[in-house]
């Protein structure tokens, strides 16, 4: 490939903003294969995912794509990784969850995953987001999940009450009986604690369950 049209020196000269989706992504690959350069394999790669799917694929399944493999995999998985935590909210003391919709605002990026995520969030006495941590993946009984995982956080910085939520892959919120039997053991862990249990809410793509606005604990 000649030089000038190389993604990386191209980058050099011009800046990351001026090079396509494409450029971009060749240079996380590093290099093609026998028969594809490393800007063709960028082009096949972005024809079968797009940026977001991108983001939200396992190392596992992108390293099966011809040509790719998991170190490549890897490097651009941990890249769009980073770019989310960029721009995601940074000034969490800041932000005040008061609703079962504000919490439901901080799940969009588990609603639609092809597994269950399990996630925590972390407020103060004033309701205002300290901490927003991903503790398990899997169904609830495989990630077997104890509430020591789930408040050890809370014990070390000025927490007052949680939010424990999960996505459901079926895109049925709907509660099972493992979700209710496993907020009642949160509940009683939090009334002992001194940390209690705001709520738990299951996201599914288009709908949400709030144990709380049900009354179910």
């Amino acid at each position: 490939m000649p030089q000038a049209l190389r993604p990386r020196e191209k980058m050099v000269s011009y800046g990351a903003q001026n090079l396509t989706e494409i450029e971009l992504v060749a240079i996380l690959l590093g290099t093609g294969t026998v028969d594809k350069n490393v800007l063709l394999l960028s082009e096949a790669l972005l024809k079968k995912y797009s940026l977001k799917q991108l983001s939200r694929v396992s190392p596992g399944e992108l390293q099966k794509f011809a040509g790719v493999g998991l170190s490549k995999a890897a490097r651009v998985i941990a890249a769009l990784e980073l770019g989310n935590r960029a721009f995601a909210p940074s000034a969490f003391s800041k932000l005040i969850i008061n609703t079962t919709e504000d919490i439901v605002a901080q799940l969009r990026d588990i609603a639609d995953r092809k597994q269950e995520h399990l996630v925590v969030l972390y407020l103060n006495a004033r309701r205002e987001l300290l901490q927003k941590e991903i503790v398990g993946i899997g169904t609830l009984n495989a990630m077997r999940i104890t509430p020591k995982e789930i408040f050890g956080p809370a014990v070390a910085s000025p927490c007052a009450t949680i939010v424990v939520a999960h996505n459901h892959p079926s895109n049925d919120p709907t509660p099972s009986e493992d979700d209710i039997y496993f907020t009642k053991v949160l509940q009683q862990a939090g009334e002992i604690m001194g940390i209690p249990l705001f709520d738990h809410v299951i996201v599914a793509r288009a709908s949400y369950y709030s144990f709380r606005d049900n009354r179910k604990y």
